[in-house]
């Protein structure tokens, strides 16, 4: 080969070899950026599966929180716009925000609360968590857009015995025939077409099951054979679930000072400030007396919760927004009437606070407007 040819062959090598350069700078950012959204695909999903797995006997299948997702009713909603760091649905994220809502919700798991219904999960603390799989709930919740993946992890496990109505079921029959009653007893909670059904007795020789119905907040509804039956996670109990073994250094709270209710129950009497503004709500026949009630931004606001339902277990619980799903502000334990409690707000910006009882959410709430 001659010195000319061998000239030509190095040029159109190093010019071969520019061309690639160039192709992989340009190309390598964006294998780079895929690699992240599959990465992030993944976590999530992972996250999704461990909440369905964990979380949602508590908070609700797609994390609307214990009352409206009828489960434990003191669990908050998880699906939230300040643990999102946004501040409007589909709004721009602040990092800032978002990462305090990320150390928030990684303690929280990790640790428990002390003296609330959130159990320590950290298996450092003595949970059933590593670190690794409370990083993937804490990005799933923070992150905030797989909510509907954990909704179809949570009926997936709802659905792992296969069950079906055998027969039609009419909007008002308490008795039910199922594919397969074996796995059902009573207090089992089994969910049709969105109609939640408490079990209240099994015939097994009859394929049957007895219920009470609607259960919840769901309605009574009429359903064709071969439905689908999810059996549910039960509703827990709230006097049942407070969490007394502390984790993470944390204390049991000081007990509070009480007085005796009409009906000898202990009533919490916290001191409100000199200069509060006192607003008395009254629960009755399982509703509010007020649901649209005013005060003003220039002083503290204490809200006295007096329960005349004789027998029935109410609270209220006041939201920073127009509904259930804005970050709580406050709230009375959940107590059985009578009973008078009292509800120390402090001093509120200018707006609107959406207020309920989280036992009787569809019947008793109401707005709290600051001027």
């Amino acid at each position: 080969m001659n010195t000319s040819k061998q000239i030509n062959i190095m040029i159109l090598l190093v010019f071969a070899a520019v061309i690639a350069a160039g192709a992989y700078t340009i190309w390598d950012p964006h294998r780079a950026s895929e690699a992240r959204t599959r990465q992030l695909e993944l976590t999530l999903d992972r996250g999704a599966y461990l909440f369905a797995q964990n979380c949602r006997a508590c908070h609700g299948d797609a994390g609307e929180g214990g009352a409206k997702g009828n489960r434990l009713v003191l669990a908050p909603p998880l699906n939230r716009l300040d643990l999102q760091g946004r501040k409007t649905a589909g709004g721009p994220v602040d990092l800032a925000a978002q990462n305090a809502a990320y150390k928030l919700v990684f303690n929280t798991i990790t640790c428990g609360r002390v003296g609330k219904a959130m159990p320590t999960w950290g298996d450092t603390q003595g949970g059933p968590l590593n670190a690794e799989q409370i990083t993937d709930l804490t990005i799933f919740i923070t992150n905030g857009t797989a909510w509907g993946t954990a909704e179809k992890y949570a009926n997936e496990l709802s659905n792992t015995s296969h069950l079906t109505l055998t027969k039609a079921l009419d909007s008002t029959s308490t008795v039910v025939a199922i594919s397969n009653v074996t796995p059902l007893a009573k207090d089992t909670y089994i969910k049709i077409d969105n109609e939640l059904m408490d079990v209240t007795a099994v015939d097994k020789s009859a394929g049957t099951v007895t219920v009470q119905r609607p259960s919840g907040n769901t309605k009574a509804a009429a359903h064709k054979a071969g439905a689908e039956v999810l059996v549910e996670p039960p509703i827990l109990d709230p006097a049942k679930a407070s969490i007394t073994q502390p984790a993470c250094g944390q204390l049991l709270p000081p007990a509070v000072p009480t007085t005796t209710g009409p009906a000898g129950t202990p009533t919490a009497v916290p001191t409100p400030a000199a200069n509060a503004q006192q607003i008395t709500i009254v629960g009755e026949n399982i509703l509010f007396d007020k649901t649209a009630i005013t005060a003003n931004a220039s002083a503290p606001i204490t809200i006295t919760f007096d329960n005349k339902d004789a027998g029935v277990p109410h609270n209220i619980q006041f939201f920073n927004g127009n509904s259930n799903t804005a970050p709580s502000i406050g709230m009375t334990e959940i107590a059985t009437g009578p009973v008078t409690q009292t509800l120390n707000l402090g001093t509120l910006k200018p707006g609107s606070y959406y207020y309920q009882c989280d036992v009787h959410p569809t019947t008793m709430y109401g707005t709290l407007t600051v001027q």
